[in-house]
């Protein structure tokens, strides 16, 4: 089961990196004052960075976007559940915001492509739609909606002005103006071997493949103590939501459009991904509660061990 040993791995990785950030907490090479620098980095400089680079080399087919829309449609009924499991739970508004992002957005750019890789040895058909998946239908969400969902949950007071106000402060982020100039550049076609293109996709690789160490870094700095009875109750909904119920939904919409075998397997998988440390980074980031977040993400991927192995057997077998 190679995927179960990627999942294990991606798992190992992560909380390996969560650990030596609390190991550098208590040597106070770092500190929590220290986490908005690391969450600045992974919002304004990695994730754009990876964003334009995926995005700018790959040729969109319109063809392909079906399974996008349908994650992008499961990840707002997930939220939705969030919304309304978090105000059963009488969460206070920054808890109630670090929930809904959590229960939308999973590990799917970075656990979910090892896994696809895994499950599919290296299949380009498989590897397109996984981009186009994560990119587009997990990636232009949380671009366009957690990001003010964020915003406004984050604010003390907040009314339908402060959300039209976090809106507009994300068109002028680095992470929309990658979005949009990545997806410019992916109709020039930009000549691969070109000496210039690949120097400056190569700094561009770089600088993405250092989210994961400051994501890490930021969830760790995150991280507090959290009364174990408290946590519970929101580990418990997530696990529902985050891995039942999203790649449940997305396997319905697959059939009820009528994707093919291979998309299908791919968007149930990506959906089965446990909550992303990028969401509990985002929180984090715009004044939600991070230390919820963090410690229900490290929840999910321990959880997800028993439950990605079930979801994969479970669309291999439909």
């Amino acid at each position: 089961m190679n995927y179960f040993y990627a999942l294990l791995e991606s798992l190992f990785i992560l909380v390996t990196l969560v650990l030596l950030t609390l190991l550098l907490r208590w040597r106070l090479v770092l500190c929590s004052e220290h986490q908005t620098l690391f969450s600045r980095l992974v919002t304004d400089f990695a994730l754009p960075a990876l964003i334009f680079s995926n995005l700018s080399r790959q040729a969109i087919d319109i063809e392909k976007l079906l399974p996008a829309l349908i994650m992008m449609g499961t990840i707002l009924i997930a939220c939705s559940l969030g919304l309304a499991a978090g105000k059963i739970l009488k969460m206070d508004k920054k808890s109630l915001g670090a929930f809904v992002l959590v229960s939308g957005w999973g590990s799917s750019s970075t656990l979910g492509y090892a896994l696809i890789m895994q499950c599919f040895g290296n299949n380009p058909a498989a590897m397109q739609d996984a981009l186009i998946i994560s990119e587009l239908g997990a990636g232009v969400p949380l671009f366009l909606l957690a990001i003010p969902l964020a915003m406004y949950f984050g604010r003390e007071h907040a009314d339908k002005r402060d959300m039209l106000t976090s809106v507009a402060e994300f068109f002028r982020s680095p992470m929309f103006i990658a979005l949009v100039l990545g997806i410019a550049f992916s109709f020039l076609k930009l000549p691969a071997e070109n000496i210039l293109v690949k120097t400056i996709y190569s700094l561009l690789g770089i600088i993405g493949d250092s989210i994961e160490v400051f994501t890490a870094f930021a969830v760790g700095l995150m991280l507090q103590k959290i009364p174990f009875r408290r946590l519970l109750p929101p580990i418990a909904a997530l696990f529902v939501i985050n891995l039942i119920a999203e790649p449940l939904i997305a396997l319905g919409g697959a059939h009820l459009f009528g994707l093919s075998q291979l998309e299908d397997q791919v968007l149930v998988l990506e959906a089965a991904m446990p909550a992303g440390a990028i969401a509990a980074v985002v929180a984090a980031r715009y004044g939600c509660n991070g230390g919820l977040a963090s410690a229900l993400v490290i929840a999910m991927y321990v959880l997800s061990l028993g439950t990605i192995p079930l979801i994969y057997l479970l669309t291999i077998s439909i």
